[in-house]
């Protein structure tokens, strides 16, 4: 019977100690998970900080381009004035080519400049693609998934980016769609042309209820056909998922286009 008697205890003791190794054991592997969801955040961050800055760089590198050719223009300007063969209309042609420039690189720098806080803020991305200024969102951003119907979120994007291009006057903007690869799976959309184009519209509208000139805009659906990144990976199909909003050229700004229309 003593020993009956001294056994007890000695088993509540172990029990004791099976639930406070049970209970240091749950705590290590909370904060166990909790570094690895940590270290995924910080490796996140760091490669959205290394696209913002490759965007940056690639925009004052077009930046510092423009720059060079107007130094170029001013250079040959200063040529031809010393040269008593030009003719004045060789001159005031190169003077207005040098205005042109001088105006486009006006436009990327005030757009930089206004749209800078929303790059920063890891919102938009600014870069040059096909020779043309893109604003670049991310579908997450903006929409659910199999969804055109603008996020919360999404709208305050948009009025900011609004707010910046209704200051630029006398230029056009094409909203783009653009899906991932994976087919439609919903009754709403027909294919991904019907999607992407649907996102596009509704951009556009939302950011004509934001002031913007509704003649300045247009909307069109890429659907999966202008990726930007490769396909077969989950992080490149998200990156494929986006709203491109394009400053358009101004075609009858450059020399000698007119001439070529009329035949010249």
């Amino acid at each position: 019977m003593r020993r009956l008697a001294l056994t007890l205890p000695l088993f509540a003791i172990t029990l004791v100690g099976c639930k406070k190794i049970d209970e240091l054991q749950a705590a290590l592997d909370e904060s166990t998970a909790q570094l690895t969801k940590t270290k995924a955040a910080l490796d996140s961050e760091k490669r959205t900080n290394q696209e913002l800055r490759a965007a940056n760089e690639q925009l004052e590198a077009q930046i510092v381009k423009l720059r060079g050719e107007l130094s170029q223009l001013e250079a040959q300007i200063a040529t031809l004035a010393s040269d008593m063969e030009t003719t004045a209309e060789e001159l005031a042609a190169l003077r207005k080519e040098k205005a042109e420039r001088e105006k486009e690189l006006a436009v990327y720098e005030e757009l930089v400049a206004q749209l800078r806080s929303l790059v920063d803020a890891g919102t938009i991305k600014l870069e040059i693609r096909k020779g043309r200024l893109v604003v670049k969102l991310a579908n997450e951003i903006l929409f659910d998934s199999g969804r055109a119907s603008l996020k919360e979120e999404g709208q305050n994007a948009l009025a900011a980016v609004a707010s910046a291009l209704r200051t630029v006057a006398g230029r056009e903007f094409l909203v783009g769609g653009h899906t991932d690869n994976v087919p439609i799976k919903n009754s709403r959309f027909r294919n991904n042309w019907d999607l992407s184009t649907a996102r596009a519209i509704s951009v556009v509208e939302y950011m004509v209820a934001e002031g913007m000139d509704p003649r300045s805009l247009g909307a069109t659906g890429f659907a999966e056909f202008d990726p930007v990144e490769d396909n077969s990976t989950s992080e490149g199909r998200a990156m494929n998922r986006r709203i491109e909003i394009i400053l358009l050229p101004n075609l009858a700004e450059l020399p000698g286009v007119r001439k070529v229309l009329e035949g010249k």
